[in-house]
């Protein structure tokens, strides 16, 4: 039998880590639409963009999943794509595979343990969900990740310590 304090108290881990998860998602999500709507008028207003590709890698092995997003400095809409199992990845800001608009970026990585399977318990307890420090998914400010996108092809990798 589960008394009600036990009960809130996982509960309450539960949500917290939730929260977490979901704060980092809200700030992604916030970022992109944000983004997208300099760019919704149109394709006379798309920028022009260099197609951007790469590998991201954790402690020299390949990140098996997450999401790369590279924010402009300037004006535009971010780009972003998803890090395949090998750790490669190819950015879409516009339409797929199109790349980044060139110029600076700030870059922010995402990669976090599916707990979709796990009972909440298990997820509650295990706080630490991100692959990677946090300071590369918090935001593009505390990520220290940059990154100069040109016209032609542009192979960007990461190696995150």
């Amino acid at each position: 039998m589960i008394s009600l304090p036990n009960f809130l108290l996982r509960n309450l881990l539960q949500n917290d880590v939730m929260n977490k998860l979901k704060l980092q998602f809200v700030v992604c999500f916030v970022l992109l639409t944000l983004s997208a709507f300099t760019g919704c008028s149109g394709n006379s207003d798309e920028l022009p963009t260099g197609k951007v590709y790469g590998k991201v890698t954790y402690k020299g092995k390949p990140l098996p999943l997450g999401s790369v997003t590279f924010i402009p400095d300037g004006m535009g809409k971010a780009a972003s794509g998803e890090i395949q199992e090998d750790g490669s990845y190819v950015l879409t800001t516009y339409s797929k595979g199109d790349g980044a608009i060139i110029g600076n970026h700030k870059v922010m990585i995402i990669s976090e343990r599916d707990t979709s399977n796990l009972p909440a318990e298990s997820a509650a307890a295990n706080e630490d969900l991100s692959l990677i420090p946090e300071k590369y998914s918090m935001s593009p400010k505390t990520s220290g990740l940059t990154a100069i996108v040109k016209e032609d092809g542009n192979e960007i990798n990461f190696d995150l310590k």
